[in-house]
């Protein structure tokens, strides 16, 4: 989400904590949801409504108000921190929004944007994942390939590679790049470098609103709040974009970040959160998705 929509949940959390159901499983060809999901409100949507990533045996999340890590088995939270966002960034850069997350090596990998003025600075930053604490160790992704912001941040350990796309916000008309980075030079340069594009790779269409991605089996999925809530897959090498599935959402929800992992049939693969609306804007959603045969 770039703007404003967790601003919803503020304002009436505290006054409308009533129960809602989920809609129906997803009716696709090749993904169901499945019949577990997590439900939040309030506060705890507040620090997860933005983005989610898991090592498997954790959820890292992070919204407007914070960032937090919870345990996949029962959703118990083992570290949490409202003011991710360090204070000299914020007066630095203007720093003010974290987008779409990623696990990797230890790390919690953010991406960090400065709506405030007018996204002149895009920042990938590492915070520990035991703690959430920061790492003080943070890059800047050049302005030139991210005019419009850094809504999230995905790894291709296998290829050691860091994926970005720029934020185009013309929604009708989207983005059609990837910007990839090495993770190598995330991992190492010194903090406060501009890191170095290792390549770009054109989209076979464009996308608008990707809100998150993540690798799983060589593919980049990705998370777009278009009109029909989609989930897209891209071959990384060749940019070829493929219709996966609609998300079994609202058709006025906000879907936002995704995560990645096997956890079987009755767990799903693809994990993904969205915003609900009207009534329902008070609730943050997790759903997961598998894959049938």
């Amino acid at each position: 989400m770039k703007l404003g929509r967790i601003t919803a949940v503020t304002a009436v959390a505290a006054a409308m904590l009533v129960g809602s159901a989920a809609s129906p499983a997803a009716a696709a060809a090749d993904w169901t949801r499945t019949a577990h999901y997590e439900r939040w409100t309030g506060f705890n949507a507040l620090e997860r409504g933005q983005g989610v990533a898991t090592d498997g045996t954790y959820f890292y999340y992070a919204g407007p108000g914070g960032m937090v890590k919870a345990a996949v088995a029962n959703d118990s939270e083992t570290a949490s921190s409202p003011t991710p966002i360090p204070w000299d960034m914020y007066t630095a850069y203007g720093s003010d929004h974290i987008g779409d997350v990623e696990y990797y090596g230890g790390y919690v990998i953010a991406p960090i944007e400065d709506g405030r003025n007018g996204y002149q600075h895009p920042l990938l930053a590492l915070y520990d994942a035991g703690s959430l604490g920061y790492t003080g160790r943070y890059v800047q992704l050049p302005l030139d390939r991210m005019p419009g912001g850094v809504p999230w941040v995905a790894v291709d350990a296998a290829a050691g590679l860091v994926y970005t796309s720029p934020w185009d916000h013309d929604a009708a008309r989207g983005t059609d790049v990837l910007v990839a980075y090495r993770l190598e030079d995330l991992l190492n340069l010194p903090a406060g470098s501009v890191l170095p594009v290792a390549r770009t790779v054109k989209l076979s269409q464009p996308l608008s609103r990707i809100q998150g991605a993540a690798m799983w089996q060589g593919r980049l999925y990705a998370s777009v709040d278009d009109k029909a809530k989609s989930v897209y897959s891209i071959d990384t090498g060749s940019g070829q974009v493929a219709y996966e599935f609609h998300q079994d959402v609202e058709p006025g929800d906000e879907v936002e970040g995704i995560a990645a992992w096997d956890f079987g049939p009755s767990g799903g693969q693809l994990h993904i959160v969205n915003v609900g609306s009207g009534w329902k804007s008070i609730f943050l959603y997790l759903q997961h998705y598998t894959r049938n045969g």
